[in-house]
């Protein structure tokens, strides 16, 4: 009678916390949220007050896996995985080239050449399509994801020094620096992922993204830190999470347009890095988008290569905005 009495209170015993751990499962999955979780859906929203800019037009690109985006004299270059494009702004085609290289930036120089970069190697193309030139960056680890050009030399943004390198036209290498010297920290560029961009705006200032702390930094020729701005922040003003800005260019009054990964956004702020206008909400783009990559004209109207719908986009401001 005894051991009957205790099978049957184990029995019970097994039968509540049974109940306890499935119960608590049930409202784990069905009834409450993880407090620490990320959600950035409410950061997705944008009030329209911000919104400044107008979708105009949009091209489709004909080869697929585009990558990288340029904007010259009413030509746009188009850098896909293994090809390159040249087309006017209306969508129509001037060539595209197969490239035997992995293309990972692509940009105009002043004199209207074709500049790829391909990983740890810069080809130089005429603008009619012939290979003009080669050279590599000797450290087999480089992945060129920026060129820019400054006062007859060619500045690489190198994501797996990382660091910025600077050339003349001919290929030979006249400085790099990493970035270090900030008297706030130690470490120079942080580059968690393969976005690194550069860019030379008003008055020659050449601008890099130190993107693993969010900032955007101005030096001079010889790798001296001139100035930075830029924060990690949930609000609309700041960087949300790591490796932002993504992308950015400048525009003609020294202000920077920039794109972001994650959550997914074109921005505008002031030359002095004051947050001046939204161009496009994560709304606009496809949940899991790449940040696109960004050329402006000489009207400052803005084209953003959307790479996960295959197409270029062109945004201008409002008249009343």
């Amino acid at each position: 009678m005894k051991m009957y009495l205790i099978y049957t209170v184990l029995i019970l015993f097994g039968l509540i916390i049974g109940y306890i751990i499935l119960g608590d499962i049930f409202i784990d999955e069905q009834d409450q949220k993880n407090p620490y979780a990320y959600d950035l859906n409410r950061y997705r929203e944008v009030d329209p007050s911000w919104i400044k800019y107008r979708e105009t037009k949009r091209i489709n690109t004909n080869i697929p896996e585009p990558r990288a985006i340029d904007y010259q004299k009413g030509l746009l270059v188009i850098g896909y995985k293994d090809h390159f494009q040249v087309i006017d702004t209306t969508g129509r085609e001037y060539f595209n080239k197969p490239v035997d290289d992995w293309i990972t930036s692509i940009s105009f120089s002043p004199d209207g050449k074709i500049f790829l970069g391909c990983k740890n190697r810069i080809k130089v193309y005429e603008n009619s399509g012939p290979l003009i030139d080669s050279w590599e960056i000797t450290d087999s680890t480089a992945y060129i994801t920026s060129i820019t050009f400054r006062q007859n030399t060619v500045i690489i943004a190198d994501a797996g020094g990382p660091g910025v390198h600077i050339f003349n036209h001919e290929g030979k290498k006249i400085n790099s620096f990493d970035g270090t010297g900030r008297v706030d920290r130690e470490k120079g560029f942080i580059v968690p992922s393969p976005y690194f961009d550069v860019a030379v705006g008003k008055n020659e200032q050449l601008w890099v993204a130190n993107t693993g702390i969010q900032n955007l930094e101005n030096y001079s020729g010889n790798g001296t830190l001139i100035s930075y701005w830029g924060e990690p922040s949930f609000n609309l003003n700041g960087f949300i999470g790591c490796c932002n800005p993504a992308q950015f260019t400048m525009l003609s009054d020294g202000s920077f347009v920039t794109s972001e990964k994650g959550v997914v956004r074109i921005k505008v702020y002031t030359s002095q890095g004051e947050l001046e206008s939204v161009v496009a909400t994560p709304d606009d783009f496809n949940f899991n988008s790449e940040p696109p990559d960004l050329t402006v004209d000489e009207n400052d109207r803005i084209y953003a290569l959307d790479i996960s719908r295959n197409m270029i986009r062109k945004f201008e401001r409002k008249s009343n905005g």
